[in-house]
């Protein structure tokens, strides 16, 4: 597949998604268990009491947790999956980078850390198999070879050696060139 193709994970951004929607989920059923909680409490004075308390809109207090909770639940389980897709296709990381931020956000779940891992997934720069690195060394610059110059030279006309054009006199012999 292609969308795995990619040298660099975004793991940062889905290990955060991921603890987020996990501590997400603990949150949830602590509020489902303090609603079920307060649901049992109220009923049970209400039955000490012979039923005639009118508690009004505090009785219903209970339905908000276990509300809250069902909701936050279901938030979580989302954002657990959005960072298992992020992680499987990290090419799609702004698509799924925006829905862990939004249901982080809205599913009032994972709290910090998976709004911080859907904004890292959201910045993340994939890198291709075979690309390099933008942060990276430059890669080497090829180096155009140019033909290797050749000192200018003479020949003496004494002795026959070849000498540089910028001596005076032949290295060999000792006669003067003009």
């Amino acid at each position: 597949m292609h969308e795995n193709r990619v040298q660099n994970k975004p793991t940062a951004a889905y290990i955060l998604s991921l603890l987020g929607g996990i501590f997400g989920l603990i949150g949830s059923v602590a509020f489902i268990a303090l609603g079920a909680w307060v649901y049992s409490s109220i009923s049970s004075s209400d039955y000490y009491y012979g039923g005639s308390l009118n508690l009004g809109l505090f009785g219903w207090g209970w339905a908000t947790f276990i509300g809250l909770g069902v909701w936050v639940f279901i938030a979580s389980i989302l954002i657990i999956i959005f960072a298992y897709k992020l992680n499987a296709n990290p090419l799609e990381h702004s698509k799924w980078g925006a829905f862990i931020l939004v249901f982080s956000i809205i599913g009032l779940s994972g709290g910090l850390l998976a709004l911080i891992g859907g904004i890292l997934a959201l910045i993340y720069k994939p890198i291709l198999v075979g690309e390099q690195p933008q942060y990276g060394q430059p890669p080497p610059q090829k180096a155009y070879m140019q033909p290797p110059t050749q000192p200018m030279t003479r020949v003496c006309p004494q002795c026959g050696r070849i000498v540089q054009v910028n001596e005076r006199f032949c290295p060999n012999c000792g006669k003067q060139l003009d």
